[in-house]
């Protein structure tokens, strides 16, 4: 170019409207702009520009090669495009600067921007695409800023850091490439804030084993891999990170990572939303979690720290229940844990089960001495911490249960001591591998505490064949070996059917040795249940209506599942419904008329009054 070859040092040259075809390099400091504006004037090179001296190019398309920065020069681009490189687009090396507005590096065979040395560079407001290699690739110490840039189609990541370099991008998206859209594996610093992640084949932001990274206000959808991965090693800051329709987890912390995820978003992936590696330890603060089929998935050996994390729309829930909050007093305010001797005095006023109550303080005992003799350096004798409660419905199975979880809790046999109810339901999936997420998941919500399985039998039909209970159970008993000093789970159900639950699997056989006998209640104890809805409610029995109470259950049938408890509850209720039709057609009823309850509101009291 004729006018290039005889410009001074700092030149500044005007191209006229056209293409041009040449063999450009700059030796020397130059401005070359486009007098017609920027497309105005293409510039179809015959190999690659070497720029060694400072350069800023406005306007102007390069065709056919890249540019290459060298040295200490610094290349200024404004509102340029290079397409079509054979190789490289724009490349810097050893102390070279880049600064970029506006500008386009797109159709190229290989990076779109490579930085490699101690280069640096700052893009605003740039697009980087449709690249053969990696969009951008930054190695050595390189550092580059970009700002509300596009970097999009490229075959290999959209961003790639490496070695000891460094990134920073605010605002912006990547999208559509056939790896990650940002994977970073360096020492230096990765600062990324407000930009969007979209439709990557692989993960969407990769934190490399060893790399430190922020990441803020950013949004990742539609990885076809994972959302975001926090490899071997890796920290991650994460904040305000939305985290959407992931191919796999949502966020992957891998063994030994650490970090920190808070005000965070996951929702619509197809692994649990985030798993969380083998002594991996991150912090998950103020998360919500929703419109996933699991939650979190947590290695034996990892340690997560859960702060506020809220659940919605997931259909398997492994979040850890918080420990319980104290107890309340009757006047509302807290109160202290219930002592030891105050839950035996509440196991001891429950109606009935006389054998269960033996039962229970035997073991208590056998616990206090266990205690005891550790406390003085002796090995404690067996105890049998796993429980069959074997009766019917309405017994007091899942009361006592309660109570049992508390009373080991102030023996310090169990971190908490709550109960988590389970069913076959909670369970067993519905295809196959969903039943084992979902029996961990009911499990370690439980651990510290009480894992109630009622109707138990039910995970061992018979002429089961392949049924997904029986994975159930065996998952049950691996749990059961790995967190042997950490939970107690009882099995419930008709006594029947509980034995031959236990004998469906030789591992239950082995950890179920100990079977409480719920007996049903008698028509007496039945009425005292009774009496206490009765008071609950503030009601009073009239003349000869407890002796109708006792009447009406002392005529019942009792059947194979007769209900108990629920039958006395049951009762009640028919009594107040009974009572209030009564009592509607008085004009002017007193208050003994509103509280007392007659025989003749009792079923059986009235048919043979009828019938008398």
């Amino acid at each position: 170019m004729s006018l290039l070859a005889s410009a001074s040092d700092g030149a500044v040259v005007e191209i006229p409207a056209g293409g041009y075809r040449e063999q450009l390099s700059f030796t020397r400091p130059v401005t070359l702009i486009a007098a017609d504006g920027p497309g105005s004037v293409t510039i179809e090179l015959d190999g690659p520009c070497a720029v060694r001296a400072d350069t800023e190019l406005r306007g102007l398309t390069i065709s056919g090669a890249g540019l290459l920065v060298l040295g200490a020069s610094r290349l200024r681009l404004s509102d340029c495009v290079v397409r079509g490189a054979a190789s490289t687009g724009v490349g810097l090396r050893d102390d070279a600067r880049l600064s970029a507005d506006r500008s386009h590096i797109t159709s190229v065979s290989g990076n779109g921007l490579f930085l490699g040395g101690d280069a640096t560079a700052r893009l605003v407001g740039c697009e980087l695409g449709e690249t053969a290699f990696s969009a951008v690739h930054l190695a050595g110490r390189a550092e580059l800023e970009c700002e509300d840039c596009v970097v999009f189609s490229s075959a290999e990541h959209g961003v790639r850091v490496t070695e000891e370099s460094s990134l920073r991008i605010d605002g912006g998206t990547v999208r559509d490439c056939e790896l990650s859209g940002i994977s970073a594996q360096t020492a230096g610093r990765v600062v990324l804030s407000g930009c969007t992640v979209r439709k990557t084949e692989r993960a969407g932001i990769l934190i490399g084993e060893g790399t430190t990274a922020r990441v803020e206000r950013c949004r990742i959808e539609q990885a076809g891999g994972t959302g975001l991965v926090v490899w071997t090693g890796a920290t991650v800051r994460a904040r305000d990170v939305v985290v959407a329709g992931a191919g796999k987890n949502g966020v992957f912390f891998a063994e030994d990572s650490h970090g920190e995820l808070e005000d965070c978003e996951i929702s619509h992936t197809t692994y649990p939303a985030i798993h969380v590696g083998e002594r991996a330890d991150p912090q998950l603060r103020a998360l919500h979690i929703h419109d996933v089929d699991q939650d979190l998935d947590i290695a034996e050996s990892a340690r997560p720290r859960l702060i506020d994390v809220r659940v919605s729309d997931v259909a398997v829930s492994t979040l850890p229940l918080p420990p319980p909050g104290p107890e309340r007093a009757a006047g509302g305010g807290p109160d202290e844990a219930p002592t030891l001797e105050e839950l035996i005095g509440r196991l001891d006023n429950l109606i009935g089960l006389g054998s269960v109550k033996r039962d229970v303080t035997a073991m208590i005992n056998v616990m206090r001495l266990a205690r005891r003799r550790m406390e003085i350096g002796l090995p404690p004798p067996p105890t049998d911490r796993h429980l069959v409660f074997a009766g019917n419905p309405g017994t007091g199975k899942t009361t006592v249960a309660r109570l049992y979880g508390k009373i080991l809790h102030a023996l310090g046999m169990i971190e908490h001591g709550h109960l988590v109810e389970a069913d076959r339901s909670m369970l067993v999936g519905e295809y196959v591998g969903h039943t084992a997420p979902k029996t961990t998941a009911a499990f370690r919500k439980a651990l510290g505490g009480v894992l109630f399985i009622d109707e138990a039998y039910a995970l061992a039909p018979v002429g089961g064949g392949n049924d997904f209970g029986q994975e159930a159970v065996a998952t049950l008993v691996k749990l059961m070996e790995d967190h042997r000093d950490e939970i107690v789970v009882i099995v419930a159900g008709y006594p029947g059917d509980m034995q031959r639950f236990i004998d469906s699997n030789p591992g239950l056989a082995s950890r179920f040795t100990r079977t409480l006998m719920f007996d049903d209640y008698s028509a007496e104890q039945l009425a005292d249940i009774v009496d206490n809805q009765v008071a609950e409610h503030r009601y009073e029995l009239g003349p000869g209506t407890r002796a109708a109470i006792v009447r009406h259950f002392a005529s019942q049938f009792r059947e194979a599942g007769f209900g108990n408890g629920r039958s006395a509850r049951q009762l009640f209720q028919t009594l107040t419904e009974r009572h209030a039709q009564r009592t509607a057609l008085i004009a002017e009823p007193t208050t003994r008329d509103l509280t007392v309850l007659s025989p003749e509101d009792v079923p059986l009291a009235a048919s043979e009054s009828a019938a008398g």
